[in-house]
């Protein structure tokens, strides 16, 4: 089958794991904010209330000292971090209004892979698409809701920690890996044929 004949093919799948990607990323979220890490006194919420309630980042910064923390393995912990910038906290200003412009920034890269899925003629790079795809919208979410992302995953050897994340940024990262991998790995096979 021509790869042009192929275009589109993996659109509604690649949209179903978007989908997948934004619904797994929020319930982890209200699952370590809500259950596993709640300070004491702030009563339980259902997933549906905890995500469609706004919440800005002024209220957790007031809960910030009052989350817990857990130690999950002697490299690995859940931790409570407002991420204000964009990945691994990289540009982090500090001021909520800067969630704006990574909006803004996030849901153009965003439009802008959902149409190369659209035209996407191979299945894993409609995977690597929609992983980038379903991540970043995923933390447009948080930012619309609290002015910031919601990390918690901190990894770590001794006292170097990585910079904490989340699942959305885990998907971020391993389709960025498929596409750079699939590129290489395409250019390496169209060199042996050639």
């Amino acid at each position: 089958m021509a790869a042009s004949s192929r275009r589109g093919k993996y659109f509604l799948p690649g949209l179903a794991l978007v989908s997948g990607v934004i619904a797994a990323d929020q319930y982890t979220k209200w699952l370590v904010m809500n259950k596993i890490l709640r300070p004491a006194g702030v009563a339980p919420e259902t997933f549906a209330h905890w995500f469609v309630t706004m919440k800005k980042i002024g209220f957790f910064v007031m809960l910030r000292e009052h989350f817990k923390h857990m130690t999950l393995a002697p490299f690995l912990n859940l931790v409570m971090v407002w991420n204000q910038g964009i990945s691994f906290g990289m540009f982090d200003t500090g001021k909520p209004k800067m969630a704006l412009v990574f909006i803004g920034v996030s849901l153009v890269i965003s439009l802008l892979l959902l149409m190369w899925l659209a035209m996407s003629a191979q299945a894993w790079t409609a995977t690597a698409l929609s992983l980038i795809s379903g991540g970043a919208l995923a933390n447009v979410i948080d930012r619309v809701r609290f002015d910031a992302v919601a990390d918690f995953i901190d990894v770590h050897y001794r006292q170097y920690h990585w910079p904490a994340f989340n699942l959305a940024d885990s998907c971020i990262v391993v389709g960025a890996g498929i596409l750079m991998l699939g590129s290489f790995l395409g250019d390496t096979s169209a060199r042996r044929s050639s």
